[in-house]
Order: structure tokens, then C-alpha cells, then sequence
């Protein structure tokens, strides 16, 4: 029988907190200051949810899907969930060289390497901040 963990006392929710702002600032640093293979590696690893090298098509989705409800009525065009699958199989068509239904991190590289608008907006990032 497993036994239920105790809720977190104040210095660990603390720390939590803490690591929480310090990747966030570690993030804003790279995207406003960082150089775009720098811009890359910080976004392949926003996607890699579980940090295991790969970003998998639940992965993609996941995170296309929180981007345009974060985005809400400003987003265009407002994606539907078979909006977010079609968007979602066009960057695997593009990234997922090898077709083993995973994008590792070179792919990922050089996918965003040889797409002028991946990394016009990349280089956008450097005026944002």
C-alpha cells in the first residue's frame, strides 16, 4: 500500500517558487539576449515537456494548444482541435526527418535552421524585450 506524501512545508513551497522565477528569468534572458541557436535549444525544450530528448506528437499538441488558448480571441486564425492536429502533423511533415514519429533535437535544429520564418522570428525576439 502506497502512503500519501504530506504536503509541502513553506521552505519547500518557497524553493519551489524560487526555481520556478529563476527558470523563468534563466527563459526571458535567452529570449531577449541569446543567440538564435540559444533561442532554439530553450524552445525545443519548452516543447520536450518531459525532458527525455524528443518531442512527441502529444507533446506538439499540448503546447500549440496552450499557446492559442493563451493567445484566446487574438489568435489567428483561432484553431480548433482538428485545426491544432492539421498544424501539428505540417510541423512533424517539416521536423521529423526521419519519420520515427519524434522530433529529437537536431531535427529540430536543423528544421528551424532551414526555415526563413522560423528564424526571422527568432531574430524578431532580440527587439521584443
Amino acid at each position: 500500500m502506497s502512503r500519501l506524501k504530506s504536503p509541502p512545508s513553506n521552505k519547500q513551497s518557497k524553493d519551489a517558487e524560487r526555481g520556478n522565477f529563476e527558470d523563468f528569468v534563466t527563459g526571458l534572458s535567452i529570449l531577449s539576449r541569446g543567440s538564435i541557436d540559444e533561442k532554439l535549444r530553450w524552445t525545443f525544450s519548452l516543447y520536450d515537456i518531459n525532458g527525455d530528448g524528443c518531442i512527441t506528437r502529444e507533446e506538439m499538441t499540448d503546447i500549440v494548444t496552450a499557446v492559442y488558448e493563451l493567445m484566446g480571441k487574438f489568435a489567428d486564425p483561432n484553431l480548433n482541435h482538428e485545426g491544432v492536429r492539421e498544424k501539428v502533423d505540417r510541423m512533424f511533415q517539416k521536423m521529423d526527418g526521419n519519420r520515427d514519429g519524434v522530433v529529437t533535437l537536431s531535427e529540430f535544429l536543423e528544421a528551424c535552421r532551414a526555415d526563413p520564418d522560423i528564424s526571422t522570428s527568432m531574430a524578431a525576439l532580440d527587439t521584443a524585450f
